[in-house]
């Protein structure tokens, strides 16, 4: 069983990892308004809708306290995608994870991440944790890195989004749109292509048809429609939809939380890409959230090799934002026993999701 507390000492700097449960949960959210790059991945909202999507996985989300204060929060999942197979991630799909800290404290980061090391090497050993995989924004990664190394973890990989800051007006984020945004943007309204957020079961029932096609055409691994419906009907998930004579030809699902728009999962039919909807939903969104006063919209991660799609990001004037990860295999058995069945079982789950 994890033990809701644990407390260490370094430097005369103690911090306190407490366990979210039921009772403070409400401390969870309250407490993440105040970390300025706080995304609805962290929220406890689609910490709810992921564990009751997802039977695999397990939360482990702590708050961080200097004494009685709350300065941050770490999330953390548990993953068993098999019987004996567990592992320990920050933040499945997303790669805003480690620690979330409020902004303007005072944090020595190396007491820090030697009080969370601990706590969580606790966890390792009671749940038989085969791998622990952090991943860090690229602010402090040199403290972060030098603690991790001690620790004997090994970087994984750079990966990275794009950001767009936005700007109450409007008209100043067009203005610095490429030019082919604004083009496309234009063709898209001269052919009558409108867009709007899902108002019905049917339009969001529709859409799901749409990006799992778009998924088994990229060959990639769709996310389940029920994780998708409860993140809508929850309010921390939308859908923009464009649609051309009354028919749905695009749509993209996106996340609000706290200062952040998230773009997440986008579906096409590429009979109409010649009309430009996703240039059209991409504008849509980010002109609401010129309207509703949000900070960024991140346009989500990117595949290094796939340079259109970063070219298509950055023609919107997005900026790139780095990510760090690292990993520390505790059982290099059960690692390989991993390897060799996940991409079965990535068949199988995707499958599933068509059925």
């Amino acid at each position: 069983m994890v033990e809701n507390r644990r407390n260490f000492r370094y430097n005369e700097v103690m911090y306190d990892l407490e366990l979210v449960t039921n009772k403070n949960a409400d401390l969870w959210d309250r407490m993440l308004h105040s970390c300025p790059y706080s995304t609805a991945f962290q929220a406890m909202a689609w910490r709810n809708a992921l564990t009751a999507s997802f039977k695999q996985m397990s939360p482990l989300y702590y708050l961080i306290r200097q004494g009685k204060e709350i300065v941050g929060g770490l999330p953390m999942f548990i993953f068993q995608p098999m019987p004996g197979i567990r592992m320990l991630h920050s933040m499945p799909w997303n790669l805003l994870g480690g620690l979330q800290l409020i902004e303007g404290k005072q944090i020595d980061l190396g007491s820090l991440v030697e009080t969370i090391e601990t706590t969580l090497n606790r966890v390792v050993l009671e749940q038989g944790i085969f791998e622990t995989v952090y991943i860090f924004d690229s602010d402090h990664i040199d403290l972060y890195e030098r603690k991790l190394v001690e620790f004997k973890y090994k970087k994984l990989a750079t990966q990275f989004t794009h950001l767009l800051k936005i700007n109450p007006d409007y008209e100043i984020l067009w203005a610095a749109y490429n030019k082919r945004v604004r083009g496309a943007v234009r063709k898209a309204v001269k052919n009558s292509i409108t867009v709007a957020d899902v108002q019905t079961d049917g339009e969001l029932k529709k859409f799901y048809q749409i990006y799992l096609a778009t998924q088994e055409r990229l060959d990639g691994t769709p996310k389940p429609f029920m994780l998708v419906y409860e993140l809508v009907k929850i309010g921390l998930g939308k859908i923009s939809i464009a649609k051309k004579d009354d028919q749905i030809i695009a749509g993209l699902l996106y996340l609000v939380f706290n200062r952040t728009i998230t773009l997440w999962c986008a579906g096409s039919l590429p009979e109409f890409w010649h009309f430009r909807p996703n240039n059209a939903i991409f504008d849509h969104i980010i002109r609401q959230a010129c309207h509703d006063g949000y900070d960024y919209v991140d346009f989500g991660a990117s595949p290094p090799e796939n340079q259109g799609l970063i070219k298509f990001k950055e023609e919107f004037r997005a900026r790139r934002s780095d990510f760090v990860s690292y990993t520390k295999v505790h059982s290099p058995v059960k690692k390989k026993i991993w390897e060799k069945a996940e991409p079965m079982l990535r068949r199988i789950y995707a499958w599933a999701q068509h059925t």
